[in-house]
């Protein structure tokens, strides 16, 4: 049994201490918008500036959020009932010149509208400057938030989270599951795992293993995972790779590899998600890399490709998420190796997303892969669930079924037109169909594709609704059913109508 960093009169006291005065909605009390603003974008200096009062609360932030030295009297009083000699001796805080500071980072975190929690890590590169350590575990980043907003929360059995660092995904799953089932390759992410369960008072079933290996056999019915999935070389933290991102495995190996094996750790429409990273070259398109990733049947997937860097914008995101320093002879020659790989491996960019899957017995495998670029609503989990139950039944609706279904609008949708002027004044030039909720996809449109849409009020056939819209235009029902059958799916496909029986379409919140 993996045990926590921390002895359990440490884990208590430490609780106690944080749950006075370190929630985030006290917090937030401190720092207010701006505060809050100022931390969300890195802006360290202007954290500090709201946090010299000296209150039980600012110095935690100091400590913790800041990795800044305070004066042992003002940590002994924020951590009461926890003695600062006691939290030395645990590895929780260390000396500074008379001072004591931080030497683990202990953040609070909660959802929107759910309870407080803190989570345990290693300090970042922001408040402890230099190249980070080869086993370095991440605390709560913009990756880690972005799996947590996309993940799917309807109720399960068994819950499994890949790769689970400081437990963030673990802490999230335990709330709509029964168990949770933790892995990491790294003992030391399962020990701080450990300790932020501990200090949550939540109990996981901790494996230590790669990947899916420590799980094989078993089956669960959600699976997420933010696993190593930097594209490179193989690093490895014996050469100057790191536990918390490098799998070892060259190219995009370990994302081919995991998408490979969650369908067969999946239980009947269980749904498994992750962050992965792609390689895009000249062989072939974004797509068709990762849709032969998956298995030929049983899966049901919809990918995100959610952004696209240049070989050499990713080369420097990704020694800057590290703590190396520009300019420096370690920078210079990692550069360098790093991109002398990608050119020969021809790789001319990286793909950047997420991929979302759902087990589905054993019919043919369907991969839709989709870019989506645009800021959508958070959390997003509901639409993505929505989307499998939309797409599960196109797949399976005849056209006959398709025309005898009613179907419903998305709530809020805006149609906007745009205008050129020209030498008759404005002219309409471009109409678009945009939703204000769930994915907001944005689409071109023409006055009978807007039709369509106003008509989806729920109560009308689908069938009876390009019959009217045939008489409208004084058009044969078989050629309008024809041009816009083709242009229904793809609404329903996005969230703009659905089923009138599924509730409300996707395009906003359940």
């Amino acid at each position: 049994m993996t045990r926590p960093i921390f002895s359990a009169a440490v884990l208590d006291q430490l609780g106690q201490a944080v749950r006075t005065h370190f929630g985030s909605a006290a917090v937030a009390q401190v720092l207010g918008l701006p505060g809050e603003a100022a931390l969300s974008r890195g802006d360290l200096a202007g954290v500090d500036r709201l946090t010299r009062n000296g209150s039980e609360t600012e110095t935690l932030i100091r400590l913790f959020l800041l990795g800044l030295p305070v004066q042992r009297a003002a940590a002994e009083a924020a951590l009461r009932p926890l003695p600062v000699t006691e939290a030395e001796a645990a590895g929780l805080l260390e000396p500074a010149a008379g001072q004591v500071r931080a030497a683990l980072d202990v953040r609070p975190y909660s959802e929107t509208d759910g309870p407080d929690w803190w989570v345990v890590s290693d300090l970042g590169a922001d408040v402890r400057p230099g190249r980070l350590h080869s086993e370095h575990v991440l605390g709560i980043g913009a990756a880690a938030l972005t799996l947590a907003q996309a993940t799917v929360r309807r109720p399960v059995a068994r819950a499994l989270d890949v790769g689970t660092g400081s437990g963030i995904q673990a802490l999230h799953l335990s709330e709509h599951s029964d168990a949770v089932t933790a892995s990491d390759l790294s003992e030391r992410a399962l020990r701080m795992a450990a300790t932020t369960a501990a200090l949550n008072g939540k109990r996981w079933d901790l494996r230590h293993g790669s990947l899916l290996e420590p799980v094989a056999g078993e089956r669960f019915d959600l699976i997420v995972s933010n696993p190593p999935f930097i594209v490179g070389p193989g690093f490895v933290p014996e050469a100057g790779g790191f536990t918390y991102r490098d799998s070892g495995l060259p190219g995009d190996s370990v994302c081919a590899q995991l998408v490979r094996g969650l369908p067969d750790r999946l239980a009947e429409d269980g749904t498994g998600q992750l962050l992965a990273n792609w390689i895009i070259d000249s062989s072939q398109t974004w797509d068709e890399r990762v849709a032969g990733w998956f298995p030929e049947t049983g899966c049901q997937a919809w990918v995100w490709q959610r952004e696209v860097a240049e070989p050499a914008e990713y080369v420097t995101l990704w020694l800057r998420d590290a703590g190396e320093q520009p300019g420096t002879e370690g920078w210079r020659q990692r550069y360098d190796s790093w991109l002398d790989w990608f050119t020969e491996a021809g790789v001319a960019g990286i793909g950047m997303g997420l991929i979302s899957m759902r087990r589905a017995g054993e019919q043919p495998s369907q991969v839709v892969c989709q870019d989506v670029p645009q800021a959508y609503q958070l959390p997003i989990g509901a639409a993505v669930d929505d989307w499998f139950l939309r797409n599960a039944w196109l797949r399976s609706a005849s056209v006959d079924q398709l025309l005898a279904t009613p179907l419903v609008a998305a709530p809020e949708l805006v149609r906007s037109t745009h205008c050129l002027l020209g030498a008759e004044g404005w002219q309409p030039a471009l109409v678009q169909l945009r939703q204000s909720g769930g994915l907001r996809w944005e689409i071109e449109v023409d006055d009978a594709v807007s039709a369509l849409v106003a008509a989806c009020t729920g109560e009308a056939q689908l069938g009876i609704v390009l019959s009217v819209l045939a008489a409208a235009v004084s058009a044969p029902v078989e050629q309008v059913t024809a041009a816009l059958l083709p242009v229904a799916r793809d609404l329903i496909d996005r969230g703009f109508i659905a089923p009138a029986d599924f509730g409300q379409a996707a395009g906003g919140d359940r």
